[in-house]
């Protein structure tokens, strides 16, 4: 019934339709009353991070690294997916210091990697360098 009396409202304008002195909130139509609802909906104001990536994968890794490009922000943050093992591993890695570890051999940083392996290592520490030269690390 509601929406056959909206229909006329919108066919034969506004003949039927009484606004309530008590609050201008609601509308009667065709003796029924309705709460009027506001079309117009507030902005959402948003804080948007820019970030530039960088990926490189094969058919066993998958690097992906963000860095901000907006703010203050110097560190990068990288995704590795490990797909030899089903369901893929993710992890994240954040720490710019022992990035810098693998790239440079450290024995501490890279007891971290072992299990990835050697062929593993050589290609997170290719991406490392790659990052490097694009002034990332």
């Amino acid at each position: 019934m509601v929406l056959k009396e909206l229909l006329t409202y919108l066919k034969y304008g506004l003949n039927n339709l009484k606004t309530s002195n008590m609050t201008q909130n609601r509308i009667q139509i065709n003796g029924v009353w309705y709460v009027r609802e506001d079309q117009a909906q507030e902005s959402i104001k948003l804080d948007p991070t820019d970030f530039e990536g960088v990926v490189v994968e094969n058919e066993d890794f998958c690097f992906e690294a963000t860095k901000h490009t907006n703010g203050n922000y110097n560190d990068i943050d990288i995704e590795f997916t490990d797909k030899r093992i089903k369901p893929w591993k993710v992890d994240h890695w954040d720490n710019n210091n022992w990035m810098r570890g693998i790239l440079e051999n450290n024995p501490d940083s890279l007891n971290d990697m072992v299990d990835i392996g050697s062929e593993g290592v050589r290609y997170f520490q290719a991406f490392l360098q790659h990052l490097k030269n694009k002034k990332w690390l």
